[in-house]
């Protein structure tokens, strides 16, 4: 990963204050809350996933629509496995992506040491169960069985706790690490203190890694017009697909209704984070 820019900083700070300010005037109730998060991570969140294609033409010779053909099979094949893992073991799955999201989404501090990359990792998705416990284990339990949710929520924001403390121990007791890494988790924190968990999750996502993931990746193609003409087609079908699957929802009762989505868009992105996961491992591993 290159070195974060100053802006990606400002830009996620600026979307987390106002945020906040918005949320003080009133709280979405969570139908509301998955009608934005829906739409912000298929408009400002996959994007940095449509990349993938681009990614892996730099690091393999994808001749010909055969082999474009060849690698979105795998890419699917996998994602597809992923899905028929959370539907068999839900609570091993739930357990699993929380694990593997903290790891891939350390890699936004991948310069700053590995202290400041652990409490970056763990604060991104167990900052709002050390908050909010009890609404975190509402929301887990839409994805799994409700013993399983409460003790995922639990055990989590026990891990966020030590995790803060940490935090708060490092930058104490280390000055020189008192950076911009450590003023976006400081972000991340606070963040997750005022906002609910889903609306904490569209600032952080979309606002801070999408936009650093896409930033870097744009920057390291081959072909980086390309790139972005291959993202764009694959942002606009992933939209589409959305519009249409909401379409379909919308003959749902309320509370199904809620449920389809919060599976739809976590288990998805459970399900794509997979390959993209690997996919970005190989990706930097061969820029450094």
């Amino acid at each position: 990963m290159t070195v974060p820019q100053i802006w990606q900083t400002w830009l996620f700070a600026g979307a987390a204050i106002l945020t906040i300010v918005v949320s003080l005037i009133g709280q979405p109730v969570l139908i509301t809350q998955l009608f934005i998060l829906a739409p912000a991570v298929a408009i400002l969140g996959l994007p940095h996933g449509a990349l993938d294609l681009p990614i892996a033409q730099s690091l393999w010779p994808l001749d010909g629509w055969r082999g474009k053909l060849r690698f979105v099979g795998l890419y699917v094949g996998l994602a597809l496995l992923v899905i028929a893992f959370w539907i068999v073991l839900p609570g091993t799955a739930l357990y699993a992506f929380l694990i593997y999201s903290a790891f891939h989404f350390s890699g936004d501090w991948d310069g700053a040491g590995a202290t400041l990359r652990f409490s970056g990792g763990v604060a991104t998705v167990g900052a709002p169960a050390l908050f909010q416990t009890g609404e975190v284990a509402t929301l887990f339990g839409y994805l799994t069985p409700e013993p399983a949710a409460n003790s995922a929520a639990l055990l989590l924001a026990v891990v966020a706790g030590i995790s803060l403390g940490i935090f708060v121990a490092t930058i104490s007791l280390r000055p020189q690490l008192r950076n911009r890494a450590a003023g976006e988790q400081g972000i991340i924190w606070i963040a997750a203190a005022c906002l609910t968990p889903l609306v904490y999750f569209v600032v952080y996502f979309c606002m801070l890694h999408s936009v650093r993931h896409f930033s870097d990746a744009f920057g390291s193609l081959d072909d980086p017009h390309q790139g972005l003409r291959v993202a764009a087609l694959l942002s606009v079908v992933t939209v589409f697909a959305g519009l249409i699957g909401f379409v379909v929802l919308q003959g749902f009762k309320p509370e199904l209704l809620e449920q389809s989505l919060l599976r739809i868009v976590f288990i998805g992105l459970a399900a794509l984070t997979v390959p993209h996961m690997i996919l970005v491992d190989r990706f930097q591993r061969k820029l450094k």
